[in-house]
């Protein structure tokens, strides 16, 4: 009976938290049902997480994934947090893993994508609340900072696959949303393989 009550407080846990401790898997995806994207929230919950899980042991950890893209700071802290882990994090995709999902993605050690799932990169939008035009010039220039770092970090995954392909190449990938299934996200060195189906389709 205490097994049963101790597996039912891992699934209530996992359900409230994101974190499933028997499996080190955590869940980053939509904090709830009217907020889908990348935010402070969503980065708490993961940064947490994963520190519990590294801290326990450095056995494999498993992130479960269903990303549209958010906030760059957000979605930064949580590449960070995965890059920073000691244990080797496999992060398998389920439906998408869109602008800034398709970032975080890039900091596993394996990148496992659903078959019916999807990458998007992109340039993406920037937005400026302040009216300074010295803050807007400093926002403009972070922005062109962090799409250089995007784009080298793109470049240096697609160059595992295709040797040739140029920076300048990637730019022009980038200039729109650019929509990759599974396969060519794996032609192009964003992911490294599909989950298998156990049914038949």
């Amino acid at each position: 009976m205490s097994n049963l009550r101790s597996k039912k407080d891992d699934i209530e846990y996992f359900l409230d938290n994101d974190l499933y401790l028997p499996t080190r898997t955590v869940y980053i995806g939509p904090v709830d049902t009217e907020n889908h994207e990348v935010n402070a929230i969503m980065a708490e919950r993961a940064i947490k997480n994963l520190h519990i899980l590294d801290s326990i042991s450095d056995n494999p950890i498993t992130i479960i994934m269903l990303n549209y893209g958010g906030e760059v700071t957000a979605g930064m802290a949580i590449y960070d947090a995965i890059r920073l882990c000691r244990s080797y994090v496999t992060i398998k995709v389920f439906g998408c893993a869109n602008s800034m999902g398709s970032i975080i993605l890039q900091a596993a050690d394996n990148r496992i994508l659903a078959p019916n799932s999807e990458v998007m990169i992109h340039l993406g939008v920037t937005g400026y609340a302040e009216d300074h035009p010295l803050n807007i010039d400093n926002q403009h220039k972070r922005a062109r900072e962090f799409d250089d770092w995007m784009i080298n970090l793109y470049h240096s995954r697609i160059k595992e696959k295709k040797p040739r392909f140029k920076k300048s190449q990637v730019l022009e990938l980038v200039k729109f949303d650019q929509f990759f299934t599974p396969d060519r996200a794996i032609e192009f060195g964003l992911a490294d393989s599909i989950m298998e189906s156990h049914k038949d389709d």
